[in-house]
């Protein structure tokens, strides 16, 4: 047993000491820099105020009821200085839903923009002068699904010290990503070899998966031999603890037996964080319980005009910035932001004064969420919730950045088979499914992989120490497992002496 554990231990090594030495050293820049997103809140920041003329502006239904699409969701905003519907088209079972531009007033669709005039959007957004543009499909930056409605994308360079880059959506006419030179530096150094995240692989999702798979399985192999031959050593070989005199595998097994046991759990919730063959449910409502979220389809019967005059006459010093239509619970809502908050007011009913709220009815969420699995799931619990659970956390909670957190506070439905929901009252969205393997995720994926247990997570500072001990320890185990995996391949691989021209091959040559 002892020599096959050795065996599979020393050749899975060669094979993966380099894998595991940029996994730890790539997961110290990722615990400080994230991938590239725009925020929702830098979004906002970037927008024009919404102004529309006293005619203006036709409903969302009325054009997609012309332009014969399907109605996803929708956005009124600007677009230069013209009010433009942004749409979430479904336009073919066979297709994929895409955002489309329509001018408001007209109903006519906007073209898909050139790069100029992408450029010109980039400069309205950030208020600095574009230098360059490219179109692309997808680039490292912006190769998540997550952006595929928005595709093909125009990437705007801007003049400025920070190398600051957006992507222009050509479908919907909107930044919908930035990135900044430190960003992208960090970046290849950090989220990219991390999570095996090449745009030549990262485009093909299910590839990617497997590839991440099935690089995790025989590194969880490694590390759980590794284990298992220190404790070996300690416990069964009667001479001495450490029987290596050689320089590197005397502190290869010195720092495996320090550093073994959370090398294991993170490569394991490595391996988890992938959802290995669904082994976990689904974090998102199920297709049948968005559908009773949403309700029975119900037609704007408010004027946006009418909407925005509503809310300037509520909050005359908070400038409208964009316009959501959101269908909740068989009723159509318009959602208005602004930079320091939003109104809501019901829009499938005409009224000369629409009733303004600055979140969804609570009781209209409550009831939609205790019924969203149908009428024979009764919840065991229905109620609001201030603060954070088990389930449902901030990645920071002690952070002061709003992009940090989710929002609070939030409806909770629990049921007797272990499901819970989440909704948020300020969205109308459902946020949070979590089913019995959900709970293992939370402890097998987020909390071994990122040590983010609530004892942690309120003390930023103490679990970034401890995140980074520990990733120094497992960066000195695979510089020994480099170093020793090199000296395997090595010998293994070591040419022969070549003949001279002059003399005669033979086969000891």
């Amino acid at each position: 047993m002892k020599r096959a554990l050795i065996f599979v231990h020393k050749w899975l090594g060669v094979v993966l000491a380099l894998f595991f030495l940029m996994w730890f050293a790539s997961g110290m820049v990722l615990h400080y820099v994230p991938f590239p997103n725009l925020s929702q809140v830098d979004r906002l920041e970037g927008l024009a105020p919404l102004r529309v003329e006293p005619g203006c502006c036709l409903t969302a239904e009325a054009i997609a009821q012309r332009a014969g699409i399907g109605l996803g969701a929708a956005r009124l905003g600007m677009h230069a200085d013209v009010p433009v519907w942004r749409i979430l088209a479904g336009e073919a079972e066979s297709r994929a839903p895409v955002w489309r531009t329509f001018d408001a007033e007209s109903g006519a669709p906007v073209a898909p923009l050139t790069a100029q005039q992408a450029a010109l959007v980039a400069q309205a957004f950030s208020g600095r002068k574009a230098v360059d543009t490219e179109e692309l499909e997808r680039d490292q930056w912006t190769v998540p699904q997550g952006l595929d409605p928005y595709r093909p994308l125009v990437k705007v360079r801007l003049a400025g010290d920070d190398g600051l880059e957006l992507y222009v959506s050509r479908g919907s006419a909107e930044v919908v990503r930035d990135t900044r030179r430190a960003e992208r530096f960090w970046n290849w150094i950090g989220a990219v070899p991390h999570w095996i995240y090449p745009t030549v692989l990262r485009q093909f999702p299910q590839a990617w998966n497997q590839v991440v798979v099935w690089l995790s399985i025989p590194g969880v192999v490694l590390a759980a031999t590794g284990l298992a031959l220190g404790i070996w050593q300690i416990f069964l070989n009667r001479t001495r603890w450490i029987p290596y005199r050689k320089f590197w595998m005397r502190w290869h097994h010195i720092a495996g037996l320090v550093a073994a046991v959370f090398t294991l759990t993170w490569m394991f919730s490595g391996l988890m964080s992938m959802n290995p063959y669904g082994v976990f449910g689904p974090r998102s409502a199920l297709p049948s319980e968005q559908a009773r979220w949403f309700g029975a389809p119900s037609v704007a019967q408010l004027q946006p005009r009418d909407a925005l005059a509503a809310h300037a006459r509520s909050s005359p010093n908070a400038d409208a910035l964009e316009l959501e239509r959101v269908q909740f619970a068989g009723h159509t809502w318009y959602r208005v932001h602004t930079r320091v908050g939003q109104s809501v007011m019901r829009a499938d009913a005409a009224a000369p004064a629409p009733v303004l709220h600055a979140r969804f009815p609570e009781e209209e969420i409550a009831r939609a969420l205790g019924g969203i699995r149908g009428a024979g799931h009764v919840p065991v619990e229905l109620r609001r919730i201030d603060a954070y659970d088990s389930a449902y956390y901030a990645q920071n909670a002690a952070s002061s950045d709003v992009r940090d957190t989710r929002p609070l506070p939030v409806w909770r439905a629990r049921w007797a088979d272990g499901i819970d929901l989440y909704a948020d009252p300020l969205s109308a969205r459902v946020l949070l499914r979590i089913a019995p393997s959900g709970r293992w995720q939370r402890v097998l994926y987020q909390g071994m992989h990122s040590l983010d247990f609530e004892a942690l997570r309120n003390r930023p500072l103490v679990r970034d120490g401890v995140v980074m001990m520990l990733s120094l320890l497992g960066l000195a185990l695979c510089i020994t497992s480099c170093v020793i995996g090199w000296r395997i391949f090595a010998s293994k691989v070591r040419p022969h002496r070549m003949p001279k021209l002059d003399e005669p091959w033979s086969p000891s040559s």
